[in-house]
């Protein structure tokens, strides 16, 4: 089997960018850990602006700005909602789900934003959402970032030009670490907490990798935690079927309480096909908790039975 580590840098790694990084402002409703750890390090990478932000801890939402050099911080949810008719805004919805509702009520009309994930804790809730932003007339995306993450555009280049083979044959998801969910106290009363916060980040992957084949059945089991039993199911396993290809094997495996440190600790996505393989480590999960020497650790390896062109 060839090792192709020396091509790997000529797969894109990019996502599609706007030409112009600073026709549209964002408006930041939320100054957590997503807002700080994922979206604006981003938004600072990409130059794009943003214009204000809020937060119910308006001290929070001030340190933020102070950080991240933000020109407003906003008194009230009311007036960070509220903008010109002429002004390019993308509202940025950095909250726990049950929040969106209330929120996109106050949104102008019209108007773009971003909604970070999950859509609401059930199917109901989602189709609230849906509902609310078809009745003002939003423009609304659903933040699901894995699709887009390096390693991941990297992969799906990769198999664009063949390097896997001429169709894939197996996606396993595989993790097992430990995930401090205490840092997001909102969780505590999650109905379901991994599927929902965690893994429905992979579903939406399977769903992009196999694009436009949707899988026909799925098979799903969530399990609690005896060391965690005052929140809801932190370990999930969901094998899925697709009907135009009965013999594709698609697997998800999470437990979110691998406690005995980072020799047995796994998180990464095997990709096979018909010539060849891929496997992504997700190096950040492994990360959370104690074993942060390990941080950033996120790398894709191919391996092919012919030579690449």
């Amino acid at each position: 089997m060839e090792q192709c580590s020396q091509l790997l840098a000529e797969l894109n790694q990019t996502p599609p960018l706007p030409v112009d990084s600073r026709r549209y402002s964002i408006v930041i409703i939320g100054a957590g850990s997503i807002a700080n750890l994922g979206h604006l390090p981003a938004y600072k990478l990409a130059n794009f602006h943003v214009k204000g932000i809020y937060d119910i801890d308006r001290q929070k939402a001030q340190e933020t700005a102070n950080k991240w050099k933000i020109e407003k911080v906003f008194d009230t949810l009311d007036e960070a909602c509220a903008n010109e008719v002429h002004e390019k805004i993308i509202f940025d919805l950095a909250v726990p789900p049950k929040e969106i509702l209330s929120i996109l009520e106050k949104l102008p009309i019209h108007s773009h934003t971003l909604i970070q994930k999950p859509m609401g804790e059930s199917l109901v809730d989602a189709q609230a959402i849906v509902d609310k932003c078809e009745q003002r007339h939003i423009n609304a995306s659903v933040n699901f970032q894995l699709r887009y993450a390096p390693y991941i555009l990297a992969l799906k280049d990769a198999i664009r030009r063949g390097w896997l083979g001429d169709r894939l044959t197996t996606v396993e998801i595989h993790v097992n670490v430990y995930t401090p969910w205490s840092m997001w106290s909102f969780m505590d009363c999650a109905p379901r907490l991994e599927l929902n916060y965690h893994s429905v980040h992979y579903i939406d992957l399977i769903r992009d990798l196999l694009a436009p084949y949707e899988p026909s059945a799925l098979h799903c089991r969530t399990s609690r935690h005896a060391a965690m039993e005052h929140l809801s199911p932190v370990r999930s396993s969901l094998s899925f079927e697709f009907k135009h290809d009965p013999s594709l094997f698609v697997n998800i495996y999470t437990n979110h309480h691998h406690r005995w440190g980072s020799k047995h600790a796994q998180s990464y996505i095997l990709v096979e096909g018909t010539q060849g393989a891929a496997k992504i480590q997700l190096g950040d999960i492994l990360a959370y908790g104690e074993d942060t020497a390990r941080m950033q650790l996120n790398y894709l390896q191919v391996s092919a039975f012919s030579r690449l062109k």
